[in-house]
C-alpha cells in the first residue's frame, strides 16, 4: 500500500533548514496536496526532536552516500524505507570508522539483471564487498502493523481527528474467543487488498461520523475485527491522533534461536529467507582479491529484545544454523562471512561468523578495523516519560486536547519516536 503524505508548512519549512535534501526532492514535489515520498512524512514531523535531528544526519551525510542515500530520498514504502536507512546507517558507520566506504553504484548488473551487492568498504588492509539484508519476520503481522495506523493518520479527508483503532480477536460462540497467531497473517498480497478496501471505507464513515461514534471492519483474516473509535474531530486536518492496539500474541523472533537445535531453527521462517539470501551471491563469486560480508540486520525482528544477537547462546546457534543454511546452498561458498547486527545511528553488531575458515584471520582483522564488533545496546526504557511529555507540548502549542497516557503510548508516531529515539543512539526501528 501506498501512503500519500501532506505538503504541509512544516514540510516546506523543513526544507529550508534541510539544503540538500531540498535540492534533491524539490522537482518531485507538486506545489501543494500530497506527496508518496517517505522523506515527506519526516518533514512533515519536524517536531519531534528525534526526527528533526535525524533529517539534520541525512542532510549532512548525502553528498557522501551515493545511490544509498538517493533511495533513502526517493522511497515510497514504509518497509522500504526502513532498509534503505539500515544500509545508510552502515554506511556512515563504515566511512567514520574505516575511512574508505562508499555505496555500490551499479545497483543492477547489465548482462543478468540482477541485484547486486551495497557497500565497497576497503578496511584492515582488504577490500570487502557487502551485502546488507533486513528481514522482518511475521511478515503479515507487521504490515497491519506498521501501515494501519499510518493509513488511518494519513487519510484523504478535510478534517482533523483522534481515532483509537483495536484489531481484536472475533467473539463468536458465546463469548468463546478464537485463536490468534502472528503468522495467520499472510503476506503482502493478503494484506495490501485489506488495506485498500479499507482505507475506502474508513474514509466515508470518518466524514460523517460524530465524535463517540464506533463501527467494526472485517479484520485482514476471519477471525479478527478492527473495532474504530472516532473520539474527537477538529477543524484543522494538521491535527491527527491515531492510536492502536493490536491483539495479543506470545510469538517472538528470539525463541527461533532459542528452540531445540540449530536445526529447528532452519525449519523456521527464518530459514527459507536466509538460506534464498545466502543463495542470490551478490557479492559476486569467491576471490582473492576481496572479502563478501552478509550484514543481517535484525531491526525488523519482532521483539521485545532488541539486543539478544550479542546472547552468546544467541551467536552460537547463528553460527551453527547459517553452517546448515551454507550446507544446503552447495559449493562454491556464497559469502566469506555474515555478520548479525542492528543497524542505526550508532550501530551494534553480534559475532562475526566465518563461512571461509581459511581466511578467519583476515575477516576478524577487517571487523576490528571497521569497528564492525561493536556490540548491540538494549533499547533506552528510562525516556518514555520525556517523549510523552514532547507530544503534550506539541499538543498544548497547537491549542489542542492533551492526548491521554494510554493513546499517546499507542499512537504511531509516539511509537516511532520512541523507536527512533532508540535509532538515534542504538538502532533503527520503524
Amino acid at each position: 500500500m501506498v501512503i500519500r503524505y501532506p505538503i504541509t508548512n512544516e514540510v516546506r519549512n523543513a526544507l529550508q533548514r534541510f539544503p540538500r535534501i531540498a535540492e534533491e526532492i524539490r522537482s518531485k514535489l507538486p506545489g501543494s496536496g500530497r506527496s508518496e515520498l517517505e522523506i515527506v512524512r519526516l518533514l512533515g514531523n519536524t517536531h519531534y526532536e528525534h526526527i528533526e535531528a535525524l533529517l539534520a544526519f541525512i542532510d549532512d551525510k548525502l553528498p557522501t552516500s551515493g545511490s544509498i542515500g538517493k533511495r533513502v530520498l526517493d522511497e515510497k514504502d514504509l518497509l522500504k524505507f526502513h532498509r534503505a536507512l539500515s544500509e545508510f546507517d552502515l554506511l556512515v558507520h563504515l566511512q567514520d570508522t574505516a575511512g574508505t566506504a562508499s555505496a555500490y553504484e551499479d545497483k543492477v548488473s547489465p548482462r543478468s539483471n540482477a541485484k547486486r551487492y551495497d557497500i565497497d568498504l576497503t578496511a584492515g588492509g582488504s577490500q570487502i564487498r557487502i551485502e546488507v539484508y533486513c528481514p522482518a519476520d511475521f511478515f503479515g503481522y507487521q504490515l497491519v502493523g506498521r501501515y494501519l495506523p499510518m493509513m488511518f493518520k494519513y487519510l484523504e479527508v478535510d478534517m482533523g481527528f483522534e481515532v483509537a483503532l483495536r484489531l481484536e480477536h472475533k467473539n463468536e460462540n458465546h463469548g468463546s474467543w478464537n485463536p490468534f497467531f502472528a503468522n495467520d497473517i499472510g503476506g503482502q498480497t493478503d494484506v495490501d487488498p485489506w488495506l485498500d478496501s479499507l482505507n475506502a471505507e474508513a474514509k466515508q464513515w470518518i466524514m460523517e461520523a460524530k465524535a463517540g461514534d464506533h463501527l467494526q471492519f472485517p479484520g485482514p483474516i476471519e477471525s479478527l475485527l478492527l473495532s474504530v473509535t472516532l473520539e474527537h474531530r477538529d477543524e484543522n486536518p494538521d491535527w491527527r491522533l491515531v492510536s492502536f492496539l493490536p491483539p495479543g500474541q506470545s510469538s517472538d523472533t528470539r525463541l527461533f534461536f532459542e528452540m531445540d537445535t540449530p536445526k529447528s531453527t532452519a525449519g523456521t521462517q527464518w530459514g527459507p529467507k536466509l538460506l534464498d539470501k545466502l543463495q542470490k551471491r551478490q557479492c559476486g563469486p569467491p576471490s582473492p582479491d576481496y572479502l563478501r560480508l552478509l550484514v543481517v540486520d535484525f531491526s525488523l525482528a519482532d521483539t521485545g529484545w532488541p539486543d539478544f544477537i550479542c546472547w552468546p547462546d544467541t551467536a552460537k546457534r547463528l553460527a551453527e544454523t547459517f553452517d546448515l543454511l551454507v550446507e544446503e546452498t552447495g559449493p562454491p561458498l556464497p559469502y566469506d562471512a555474515v555478520l548479525p547486527a542492528q543497524l542505526g545511528r550508532e550501530c551494534g553488531f553480534g559475532r562475526v561468523i566465518p563461512l571461509d575458515n581459511q581466511r578467519t584471520k583476515e575477516i576478524e582483522r577487517v571487523v576490528q578495523a571497521a569497528s564492525l564488533d561493536r556490540p548491540c545496546i538494549p533499547h533506552p526504557a528510562g525516556d518514555q516519560k520525556k517523549k510523552m511529555e514532547e507530544m503534550r507540548r506539541y499538543a498544548a502549542s497547537r491549542q489542542r486536547p492533551a492526548p491521554s497516557d494510554q493513546h499517546i503510548k499507542n499512537d504511531p508516531d509516539f511509537r516511532e519516536l520512541l523507536d527512533s529515539i532508540s535509532a538515534l543512539q542504538h538502532g533503527h526501528s520503524g
